[in-house]
This record gives C-alpha cells, structure tokens and sequence, in this order.
C-alpha cells in the first residue's frame, strides 16, 4: 500500500469514526420526530485559519461533508434522518528514520447536536477522550495498542477543554512503523453543533506537540 493511500485512510478514519457516534444518537431517540419528509441535521465547517497554519507548518488535505442516513421505525411509522458532519484534515511532512513522509496529522470534526424538544441527542458529548480516541483506532488496521498518557487542558473555540493524551503502534507509510502520539480534544458545545480535534504525530518528533495545541487553540467554528 502507498504512503499517499495510508495518508489518506488514517486522516479519513479520524472522520469516520469519529461520525460513527452520531449514528449512535438516532438509534435511540430520534422516534420523538415524526412527519413523512427526511429530518436533517447539518453541521457548520470547524476549520484552521491561513495564519495559524503557516506558524504551526500543517497544510490543509481536504474539508469534506460526512453524511449518515438511517431509517428508523417508530409506532408503525418509518422516517429517514440525515445527518450532515463536516470534517476539515491537515497534515504535515516530516523526516521519520531517514524518510521524508506526512507524518503529522490534525482533524477537526463538527458535528450536529441534534436539538430536539430541549433535549441534546448527539451523544458525542458524553464520550471520553478514551473512547473518541478507541473509536478512531478501530477504523485503521495500521494502528493499534492506544495506551494512556495523561491529559491536559487546551483552550478549544474560546473553552477549557480537556485533551487525552495517548500513545499507540502506527504504520505511518509503506514498511515505516513508529510509536505515534495522539491529543484527542472532548467535544465542546459551538452554536447548534459540538466540535473534536484530533492531532497525532509520531513521537520521535519534537515540537510537534505545541504545534497541536496551535492547531486546538487555532480552530474556528462557521456558525458562530
């Protein structure tokens, strides 16, 4: 497999699994709507500012929708709900024994909340560190053994936030394996959606971690 495909399958991964917990949330609540049309939910895009990516050396890969469609049936009366995340990735080249790779990566992910009734569906909010990080692991076959390494507090969207730190087994490129140290963010509330960042860089790498925390400090949210 390429450099240039796992690239690309790790930063998506970040992504999707991260959008899996969305589905999560209208498995079980959701059956309050009811009307014949399709109930959407749509997410405005989290992203990094030029300035902050030019200080910190990251490059935008993609920003992308994340759609998830599920149909659930409620009281004999079946409705579709459509959920729209946005997903923005960045990435950055590095030297990792003795090749030059994109070795760096940060994901912020916006999800919609899922406000109905005055309650707050989307149960992204609830997970842990821990689990954002697990979920995102259980996408790639490349990475493995997420092992704890504390946390700390990173101001996210003008929020204290906690971030997990962890460390895990990753093949960063084609017969290149290193140890790869991962901030995952908890969600923090913005407007009608909740936003997660991800960096993760290998840990033989220094000063990538304050780049991380640029990356966090950096992120911008479209609907407020």
């Amino acid at each position: 497999m390429s450099r240039e495909v796992r690239r690309r399958e790790f930063l998506r991964a970040t992504g999707g699994a991260l959008a899996a917990g969305t589905a999560i949330a209208t498995s079980g609540c959701l059956g309050v709507i009811t009307g014949s049309e399709p109930a959407e939910f749509s997410a405005s895009v989290a992203s990094v500012p030029d300035a902050t990516l030019e200080s910190t050396g990251f490059e935008e890969h993609r920003i992308e929708p994340m759609e998830i469609t599920r149909e659930f049936t409620v009281a004999g009366q079946t409705r579709e709900v459509v959920v729209t995340n946005q997903v923005a990735q960045y990435d950055k080249a590095a030297e990792v024994l003795g090749e030059r790779i994109r070795a760096s990566l940060f994901t912020a992910f916006s999800t919609p909340a899922v406000d109905i009734a005055g309650r707050t569906l989307n149960p992204i909010a609830e997970l842990s560190t821990r689990e954002l990080a697990r979920r995102m692991l259980t996408q790639y076959e490349g990475i493995d053994d997420l092992q704890s390494d504390g946390e700390e507090t990173v101001e996210v969207l003008g929020t204290d936030t906690t971030v997990g730190l962890f460390t895990a087994d990753a093949t960063i490129a084609e017969g290149v394996t290193t140890e790869v140290r991962l901030h995952v963010s908890e969600a923090v509330r913005a407007g009608e959606d909740f936003v997660v960042t991800v960096g993760a860089y290998p840990t033989r790498l220094s000063g990538q971690a304050e780049d991380v925390r640029a990356m966090m400090r950096g992120v911008t949210h479209g609907g407020e």
